[in-house]
């Protein structure tokens, strides 16, 4: 996945990598399935701001390394950050993990998500605030943040009702169900399903397509497009902050938390 261009943070969690006109941003947890903690998200949207930022990135591309894309939330973490009380919680979920869902949405260029494995969770979350997702066979897509009993905090029940309407989004979202790949192409969660050798290929090809285009015009169809869902996906995403800052906090996220270290 990486290549000599690549570069780690300090903890090695997340590398940076520079293809072309393209950056990669690669979760590099793969002992925990790439689950995301507080950590991981604020290095990746400070990441995701400075490529915004670079006159010369005309993409981002977010992956996982492999196996999995991302298993949603680290939830041991989360844990450790819910025994200091729902403000704590509430200050984690906007301070960084809507802060990436926010820059997602407004950084000036074009973000594809390379969905190289399971995207469960908030990693589905993750997938949906992209604009674009191409997805190996070996994916699947579950919104599983009701088997830990959560609400999709990074915004998921809004985005996926957007993009596969609300009786799909209704299934995955109060089943948790998991979604195959040629399913989600079906519905239109992802735009192509390809064979794993095949994905990294693809994605550099539109990626490289999407360099050779107006940046000014790129930018401007994505402002278009996003103002479409802007106001109300805020006022979703302030009303979320608290909701799960008292479901992170309560007995039934506790029974949860018992039963995965039980599995563990």
């Amino acid at each position: 996945m990486t290549g000599a261009g690549a570069r780690a943070d300090a903890a090695d969690h997340l590398v940076r990598e520079r293809r072309g006109a393209a950056e990669w941003l690669v979760l590099n947890r793969p002992a925990r399935r790439n689950a995301l903690t507080v950590e991981l998200v604020r290095d990746l949207a400070d990441a995701v701001a400075q490529a915004g930022a670079d006159p010369e990135v005309r993409a981002l591309v977010v992956t996982g390394a492999p196996p999995v894309f991302c298993a949603g939330g680290d939830l041991t973490a989360l844990s450790a950050v819910a025994e200091r009380g729902a403000r704590a919680v509430t200050d984690a979920v906007y301070g960084q993990f809507q802060r990436l869902v926010r820059l997602l949405r407004d950084v000036p260029v074009p973000v594809l998500a390379a969905v190289n494995g399971p995207a469960l969770g908030a990693g589905l979350d993750l997938a949906l605030a992209c604009d674009l997702r191409y997805a190996s066979r070996t994916a699947s897509f579950a919104s599983s943040w009701i088997n830990a009993g959560l609400v999709p905090g990074m915004g998921g029940a809004h985005l996926l009702t957007r993009t596969v309407g609300s009786t799909r989004a209704n299934e995955m979202v109060l089943t948790g169900r998991a979604v195959p790949p040629d399913e989600a192409y079906a519905w239109g969660l992802v735009n192509e399903v390809l064979a794993p050798e095949q994905l990294e290929e693809r994605v550099t090809e539109v990626t490289g397509e999407l360099a050779k285009l107006s940046l000014a015009a790129l930018s401007s169809s994505k402002a278009s497009l996003r103002r479409a869902l802007s106001s109300e996906f805020d006022h979703e995403l302030a009303v979320l902050g608290a909701v799960q800052g008292g479901l992170l906090t309560g007995q039934e996220f506790r029974d949860a938390m018992a039963r995965f270290r039980k599995k563990s």
